[in-house]
């Protein structure tokens, strides 16, 4: 009976655990922006933008850090791997990967300290390599929840230039996929399977047309940038 007493203790004890991890993973994941946010914040640079920004980056070095203990306790789990070949070569790109996570932690909480100062009206330097993190490396991409309530919104020459980089990478990847369609579908015909073959051409001609009318909206929300409506 006690050994079934302690025992459920334990696991009581570890589903707590867990679910304070699980908490604190969606509290850092809740603090981060999307990378129009980001980029929004970057441009306009008020400070209460810059504070907002500190707590951004806060998170994300958290992030970071768990990404670099993750990885370390994998290299460690490889290294005991019976495949000695698999497990000296994962546990070196585990390792590695840690090391990675590492340095991009520190470089993220030199960027939110850098924005703690500024929106304090302190002098700030910029730290090294932080200008890809700016750019929003480490940002959630905009979910549709994001994108509506911008469109919604969009007034600013931040706004629109906020849309403006989402229509254009949209039209990037259409581009891509149109590419990719016409060469399936090239490299398909004559195999006895032209209707597959028609098919992709037509979904290139329609990728085609999307990339089109995503430049277009990128164009338009860059004119508006100009004259901030």
């Amino acid at each position: 009976m006690k050994t079934v007493h302690r025992h459920s203790l334990v696991v009581a004890a570890l589903a707590v655990v867990v679910s304070a991890g699980n908490a604190l993973a969606q509290e850092s994941a809740s603090a981060l922006l999307n990378n129009l946010e980001l980029r929004e914040l970057v441009t306009r640079a008020a400070p209460a933008d810059h504070a907002r920004l500190g707590v951004h980056f806060a998170a994300l070095a958290e992030q970071y850090a768990a990404e670099a203990m993750r990885h370390m306790s994998m290299s460690q789990s490889f290294a005991g791997n019976p495949s000695r070949n698999l497990g000296i070569g994962m546990s070196a790109h585990c390792k590695r990967l840690a090391e990675l996570n590492t340095e991009s932690a520190t470089t993220v909480r030199e960027l939110a300290a850098f924005h703690e100062k500024l929106s304090n009206g302190m002098p700030a330097s910029l730290p090294r390599h932080a200008e890809k993190f700016l750019g929003g490396a480490g940002a959630r991409k905009p979910t549709q929840k994001d994108l509506t309530a911008l469109a919604a919104k969009a007034s600013t020459p931040a706004d629109h230039r906020a849309l403006a980089e989402y229509f254009e990478t949209l039209a990037r990847r259409y581009e891509l996929e149109a590419r990719e369609h016409a060469a399936f579908a090239a490299a398909i015909r004559g195999l006895r399977i032209e209707q597959a073959a028609t098919l992709h051409s037509h979904l290139a001609t329609l990728a085609r047309t999307a990339a089109k009318e995503a430049s277009e909206a990128a164009e338009m929300h860059k004119q508006f940038a100009t004259v901030g409506r």
